[in-house]
């Protein structure tokens, strides 16, 4: 990108971008601080309280090798109320949790919370004094939509509640600690098609300056946020691999840490999902084969390098760089086909945009096309057409499901989709 020939007072801009806000749509969902709200120091006995191992602010890598330890916890919802098993979701857990361990990161993993259990778990999070802690990790691993929601267990909640405990104003033993959110969810329904490509001044630092000088900061530092998918667009989780983005994240890591900062290794993550990962879907409206894709996003506001490294390791020099275009062995493209298939794995994106009711009235629709002459199913989705497509899964839907799926299983070894139907199973009462 050029640079312009000139610059203007950020006060002064004219007609500045409409730039859009995902809380916007979702203000009871998202319960951000005004971060210009005055702050008030926190002090003890007199003095103000302070992280004791804070960086200098000469600084240029955020040196994890003076750290003995860092930390990071999952939140992993494979069972969520109304919705299909998140498979694979497991085998992101084993490769997070045995990659992160590799560079001294303690984990906690917690299965099926819901939102109050989250809410509560991110209250002691605040309250933990992460001193001796040199970075500090969220992994939320779940369905999610549009504006930022994420499922729990039970609801929704919003990923600013997370953001919010990252912030440094009341949590000084996180300032200077790089916090990292990685969202592994979908963001919206609307799939990403592939496009086809052909080719065609240093500041010095003053001898005088002393390497303990207070300095100040933007509570919002500090910070990298990771989702798995463009805004509005779904994600891809392979039942039996994992999903796309988790698994090209812990090999890159394995396979280039420390030698690159880790904004460098989500580069490679970047463009090893979007270019050597796909999947076919058969468009039954143009009749042609659609290619659809997926873009992890970044949203950072590190001031410094990140490298993973182990405590005692030799630092890092920022200005040394690699460049690597081959791919390693162990990679593994998720939208390959298995060669065993009594395993029946769903590969491409999580249904999490679509509720299970929706899901089975387009498989009915498919039984009624495929099968003029059964009146019972035409009924059943006559009236499915008569539920409101904006209530969430409720009783009535639940029973219609269940009607729907009896009426489906009739069909076992008759239909050739049959074995990739997934059927509704009321939930067990308590």
């Amino acid at each position: 990108m050029n640079r312009l020939a000139y610059t203007e007072l950020d006060g002064e801009l004219k007609n500045p971008p409409d730039i859009p806000d995902e809380c916007e749509n979702n203000e009871s969902e998202c319960n951000e601080e005004k971060t210009s709200a005055p702050v008030t120091p926190i002090s003890e006995s007199g003095n103000l309280l302070y992280n004791t191992r804070a960086l200098s602010r000469h600084d240029t890598t955020y040196k994890l090798e003076t750290f003995e330890k860092n930390f990071m916890i999952i939140f992993n919802q494979d069972k969520i109320d109304g919705y299909e098993p998140r498979k694979g979701t497991e085998k992101d857990v084993e490769s997070l949790c045995n990659t992160f361990s590799e560079f001294g990161f303690e984990y906690v993993v917690r299965d099926n919370y819901t939102k109050d259990e989250i809410m509560e778990e991110l209250k002691l999070l605040e309250e933990k004094d992460f001193t001796d802690y040199g970075c500090v990790a969220v992994v939320v691993l779940t369905h999610g939509s549009q504006g930022g929601l994420l499922r729990a267990k039970d609801t929704t909640f919003h990923e600013s509640a997370i953001v919010n405990f990252f912030k440094t104003h009341d949590k000084p033993t996180l300032v200077t600690k790089p916090k990292l959110l990685i969202v592994q969810a979908c963001r919206g329904k609307k799939p990403i098609k592939a496009a086809m490509v052909r080719q065609a001044a240093k500041i010095r630092k003053d001898d005088d300056d002393r390497d303990d000088e207070p300095y100040t900061l933007p509570i919002e530092s500090d910070m990298l946020i990771l989702h798995s998918s463009y805004r509005g667009n779904p994600s891809h989780r392979d039942e039996v691999h994992g999903s796309w983005l988790i698994q090209k994240l812990c090999t890159e890591i394995r396979r280039s840490s420390p030698k690159l900062d880790f904004e460098s290794i989500l580069t490679d993550v970047k463009r090893k999902v979007a270019i050597d990962l796909y999947h076919v879907v058969y468009n039954r409206r143009t009749r042609e084969i659609d290619i659809n894709k997926q873009m992890p996003v970044v949203t950072s506001t590190l001031i410094r390098k990140l490298y993973f490294k182990r405590f005692n390791d030799e630092p890092s020099t920022p200005e040394v760089f690699s460049d690597r275009g081959t791919m390693g062995q162990n990679e593994v493209l998720d939208s390959e086909v298995p060669q065993t298939p009594t395993l029946l794995p769903r590969f491409g994106p999580c249904f999490c945009f679509l509720d299970h009711f929706s899901y089975l009235k387009r498989c009915l629709r498919h039984i009624v096309a495929e099968n003029p002459e059964d009146k019972v199913a035409r009924s059943y989705l006559n009236l499915s057409d008569t539920f409101d497509d904006n209530v969430d899964f409720n009783a009535a839907k639940e029973q219609m499901a269940g009607l729907i799926s009896y009426h489906l299983k009739s069909y076992e070894g008759t239909v050739e989709f049959f074995k990739y139907i997934h059927l509704y199973q009321s939930r067990p009462s308590n």
